[in-house]
């Protein structure tokens, strides 16, 4: 079963973002196939090490990229929220996609998840 995960909320936003990670390594971890994870709206803040001005905002952006390398899963940030919220550039192993990729990836994927 091939599954693309959504997330939507930023690290700081509550604890989707923890839960889409743990979600992810389950499925891993139970044989799951993980296409790729796709982070948009606030979600693209995961691709951000902590915050300066927060220093209790939880860093995800390390965890995701031991998860995508062991895999080799790709991390997804929606590329007009990037454009439109991130003021610095993300963490090296996110990368930007488009809609049409998002779309062809849900076509070829039995679940999508989305957080």
């Amino acid at each position: 079963m091939k599954t693309l995960v959504i997330v939507n909320e930023s690290p700081w936003g509550g604890s989707l973002g923890v839960t889409a990670l743990r979600l992810s390594r389950a499925m891993i971890d139970n044989g799951l196939l993980l296409a790729a994870v796709f982070f948009r709206e606030e979600g693209v803040y995961q691709a951000l090490e902590g915050r300066v001005l927060d220093s209790g905002t939880p860093s995800l952006a390390e965890s995701w990229l031991d998860l995508s390398s062991q895999k080799q899963i790709p991390l997804l940030l929606c590329s007009s929220a990037s454009q439109r919220r991130l003021e610095r550039a993300p963490v090296e192993g996110f990368r930007e996609a488009g809609l049409a990729e998002v779309l062809e990836l849900m076509s070829s994927c039995d679940r999508v998840v989305t957080f």
